[in-house]
Formats: C-alpha cells, structure tokens, sequence
C-alpha cells in the first residue's frame, strides 16, 4: 500500500485528533463526521456520528480531513 502525500497529511491529522469529532472526506466523495477509533495496516476504524455506525476504510480512500483546533 503505497499513499500519496495528501492522504499521509490526512492520515497524520486523524491520529492527532485524540478522541474529538473531525470532519472526514473521502474519494468516493462521501463526506461525514467522525471520531477515529483505531487502525491497522491498511485500513482506519472511525465512529461515523451521522449515522452512529462503526465504519472502516482503506488509508488509500482518504481525502481531506477538517477539525477545529
């Protein structure tokens, strides 16, 4: 698995979030808020808070992240 700079930078901000909601884009274009929950190799696990689910995805569909500071 090999990521591009941008989704190295949004890797880097969701593990910084420490628990706090984030805005998360993703490139299928799915926008959603968020709380990270954990990750392994090639996947994250986030609290999806709009539709109160636990969710996984791959590093490599990461787009944007956004969180107040």
């Amino acid at each position: 698995m090999k990521l591009n700079r941008k989704q190295k930078t949004a890797l880097n901000a969701i593990r910084g979030t420490r628990g706090r909601f984030f805005g998360l884009q993703t490139t299928q274009g799915e926008t959603l808020n968020a709380q990270f929950r954990g990750e392994t190799g090639s996947y994250i696990q986030v609290f999806d808070r709009n539709n109160g689910l636990i969710r996984r995805f791959a590093k490599t569909s990461l787009d944007k992240v956004s969180f107040g500071k």
